[in-house]
């Protein structure tokens, strides 16, 4: 795992803040789930604005109507976000900066649960805890809609969710598989000019050694890859794209050049240093 930044704010976007005294900010929400806290700690005097898929927030952010996208990126149990790689895929924004948060699971409850309501990768966070319920999963947009849910079940239900989404209830914390980390990544039409870490998206052709090969030019330069993650194009069958994060080195714009030459498709979507979000 790459070292985190001491503070809350990374520099760059410090300096925005000083310069856009309430910068808007969409958001995956709605408030109250862990994305919000994210975005509460990253833009403390940012101007939140809650958005009900990953899409729509950088939607919001390519046209112009938010300066800043604030969104999950990959959990230290569950992996990546497919819909946040598919979207840094696809739309001209990058990452600006990436904040890394401790994620406290806990669950509430209404006499014997046959019903857990709760966000897909909360669930996944908590297998454990779902296999001693023996309950239906219901699965909702977030850990807060999911709360409202609960809030509406008449009885016997349950909801996992974040200590501050049931922090009105009554509630069992800590209930997640092991110790959890998600990194939420801000993202932005400029995107961020430096950082000690980029993230790059690449295809190859379909061929033996191609990966060995794209891949190669950062090895040779003793360029540090801290991720490396495959996810469908969806553009057909079988085809795949990969995600990989590498520390930004005096040699990478070289092994960057190099790379080109090797795949199908070579982008940067962000140069970031990774920011420690306090509890």
């Amino acid at each position: 795992m790459p070292p985190l930044v001491d503070g809350v704010l990374a520099p760059v976007i410090a300096a925005e803040v000083s310069r856009l005294h309430k910068p808007p900010v969409a958001y995956l929400g709605p408030e109250k789930s862990f994305t919000w806290e994210a975005a509460v700690a990253l833009f403390p005097h940012g101007d939140l604005r809650p958005r009900r898929s990953i899409t729509e927030v950088f939607k919001e952010v390519e046209s112009g109507a938010a300066d800043y996208g604030v969104v999950p990126f990959i959990n230290s149990l569950e992996g990546p976000v497919g819909e946040t790689i598919d979207a840094l895929a696809t739309h001209g924004l990058s990452i600006v900066a990436m904040g890394e948060m401790r994620i406290t699971l806990c669950v509430a409850k209404k006499g014997t649960p046959r019903v857990l309501f709760t966000h897909p990768h909360a669930a996944a966070q908590a297998r454990r805890l779902i296999a001693s319920l023996s309950a239906e999963v219901v699965y909702a947009s977030s850990t807060s809609e999911a709360v409202a849910e609960f809030e509406r079940c008449p009885g016997d239900c349950a909801v996992l969710a974040s200590p501050k989404a049931l922090s009105h209830l009554e509630k069992t914390c800590g209930v997640e598989d092991g110790e959890s980390y998600t990194r939420f990544a801000v993202v932005s039409k400029e995107g961020g000019a430096a950082g000690r870490w980029a993230l790059l998206i690449f295809a190859v052709p379909n061929v033996a050694g191609a990966l060995h090969k794209a891949l190669t030019p950062l090895a040779e330069r003793g360029i540090n890859m801290s991720l490396i993650y495959s996810r469908p194009t969806r553009l057909s069958p079988w085809d795949y794209f990969f995600v990989a994060e590498v520390e930004t080195s005096g040699e990478l714009e070289a092994a960057l050049e190099e790379m080109r030459r090797r795949t199908t498709m070579l982008k940067t979507v962000g140069r970031y240093n990774l920011v420690k979000i306090p509890p």
